[in-house]
């Protein structure tokens, strides 16, 4: 019975050991390190597809994270702190035979007629941030903040044999610029040396001001819209999943 108790209660020692060792057999860090960088990116694509061939309806939960969907890249000054670059920059071009979702109104409510729908689009977004972490196993947690500046616009064309005034029209939304602070803070798990998945939660403060739409017709006098500027302090979203890779 002692034998059976002390046999016991190596295994369990040997069990926390392991758990909180920071290097890997072959000698690795789990954690990051002074002078590493990193790139982050969404699991969600990732988490999406392995529920697809288990066979389940395994997704990644959705969110409107003012860093989805953009690159995140990290440089550590020390073991405990980051310097953070997040940068999105898309440009796009889209032909349709009706009505997208979000196409405006003045389009949307044209005779109907052989109709093709043309959208371009462009959205930059860029800003500078600092990460600190907690934590001394593989389990962080981290905190800080990332200051943003974005421009965007969009051009929606319609060509449509039947307007009474012409054969296209075309809606342009003013330009758009924010600015922003927005704090996060999340945690993240180390699975493999340097590679951890995890997620966080923001909270912001951003301003949006958005140039005067401008609508054209041929065959008629352009019309414009009405400049607007919004304010938003808030709104807590929990982000997507990340993966994180340290090199």
């Amino acid at each position: 019975m002692k034998k059976i108790i002390l046999s016991v209660a190596a295994v369990f020692v040997l069990s926390i050991t392991n758990a909180q060792d920071l290097k890997s057999s072959k000698g690795e860090n789990f954690l990051p390190q002074a002078g590493d960088w990193a790139i982050s990116f969404q699991a969600k694509p990732f988490i999406n597809f392995a529920g697809g061939v288990l066979g389940g309806h395994a997704t990644s939960p959705d969110s409107n994270s003012p860093t989805e969907g953009s690159f995140v890249g990290k440089k550590f000054t020390s073991d405990k702190t980051a310097n953070r670059v997040v940068a999105n920059l898309g440009f796009g071009s889209n032909n349709y035979d009706a009505a997208p979702t979000g196409a405006p109104s003045a389009l949307t409510n044209a005779p109907a007629g052989t109709d093709t729908y043309k959208v371009s689009s462009f959205d930059l977004n860029v800003g500078l941030g600092k990460e600190w972490r907690r934590g001394s196993t593989r389990l962080q947690g981290y905190y800080g903040a990332d200051a943003m500046v974005g421009i965007s616009s969009s051009k929606w064309t319609l060509s449509n044999s039947k307007l009474t005034t012409g054969d296209q029209m075309t809606y342009t939304d003013g330009m758009s610029i924010k600015l922003g602070v927005n704090g996060f803070l999340g945690a993240e798990y180390f699975v493999f040396p340097k590679i951890a998945i995890g997620a966080q939660y923001n909270y912001g403060l951003n301003i949006k001001s958005q140039g005067a739409s401008k609508e054209t017709m041929t065959g008629a006098a352009d019309t414009s819209g009405v400049a607007r500027t919004s304010f938003n302090l808030g709104n807590v979203s929990s982000a997507t999943m990340n993966i994180t890779l340290h090199f």
